[in-house]
């Protein structure tokens, strides 16, 4: 006979969340204690939808078993979906204070510090784990990825080579590859490596992503668009909320310092006219591009 907690294992291996936490629960009333228990029910929780008590659960399995690196790392996972990126920034790296040689733990790190806009500690992260997995895809695809957004282009592809070598059905190398090639200038190639990622999994939204960007490509004032909107992203989100404000000082004095953030604006509006633009197009329109 199955216990709660395999009927559980069971259930979230079907996506049954709501049954897995009935049996989970169940579980709880006769050992409390368990962290497993607790780390197991705040991954139902999340998937739930129930974010505050999902972060509960894996906080007390931390509570019941703060030196087990597992239980950090779980708690990171919560509370990297919830996007609070500091503490679950903090939470992973105390796993890997704990177990230093998990490569899972460095590439949720790396991803974690992808999401902060760090990406040269991103890179490092993704190579750690690398060292102590040389063909961990999902590593290689975080490092190409850091790569990319350092505009070490040459680099990128590389990696992702390996990537495809040692996993040629992963949709996420193909749709890095095809962000590659569009900052490369290649539209062509990126689409196709778009559309391959897309063949392999329908709901990759980097490459859903990617192939809406090659179809507004095609307008040639879009690549003025694209260019100014690839290098604002390498600014830090502080630097750009600065720069603003001393044109907005700045135009107190004098209104033409107006123009300057007016012309930021009038760049970021320009992208909702060319999604509108392309549901006129035959491939926009099976695309279900967004409007803002």
């Amino acid at each position: 006979m199955f216990t709660n907690l395999e009927k559980a294992l069971i259930l979230i291996e079907q996506s049954r969340y709501k049954l897995a936490a009935i049996e989970i629960e169940r579980q709880l009333a006769i050992n409390p204690n368990s962290s497993f228990a607790h780390a197991l029910l705040s991954i139902c929780l999340i998937e739930l939808n129930r974010d505050r008590e999902a972060t509960q659960a894996a906080k007390q399995a931390v509570y019941l078993a703060p030196d087990l690196s597992d239980t950090h790392y779980n708690l990171a996972k919560i509370l990297y979906i919830q996007k609070q990126l500091k503490p679950a920034k903090k939470a992973v790296q105390e796993a890997i204070r704990l177990d230093p040689e998990i490569v899972d733990y460095f590439a949720l790190l790396s991803v974690i510090q992808l999401a902060q806009g760090d990406c040269d500690r991103a890179l490092s992260s993704a190579e750690q784990g690398l060292s102590l997995d040389a063909e961990n895809v999902l590593c290689l695809n975080l490092r190409a990825m850091a790569l990319l957004r350092l505009r070490r282009y040459q680099e990128a592809q590389t990696t992702l080579d390996a990537a495809i070598f040692q996993d040629p059905e992963n949709p996420a190398a193909y749709a890095i590859k095809g962000w590659v090639y569009l900052y490369c200038r290649n539209r062509d190639l990126a689409e196709r490596y778009f559309r391959e990622s897309l063949r392999l999994d329908p709901e990759q939204e980097q490459a859903r992503t990617g192939i809406v960007e090659a179809l507004k490509l095609r307008y040639s004032f879009y690549n003025f668009v694209f260019n100014y909107r690839n290098f604002s992203r390498q600014i830090n989100i502080f630097l750009r909320i600065a720069f603003v404000s001393i044109f907005l000082v700045l135009s107190l004095f004098n209104w033409f310092f107006l123009l300057i953030p007016f012309s930021m604006l009038l760049l970021e509006m320009v992208q909702t006219l060319f999604n509108l633009l392309l549901r006129f197009d035959t491939q926009g329109r099976s695309l279900h591009i967004p409007t803002h």
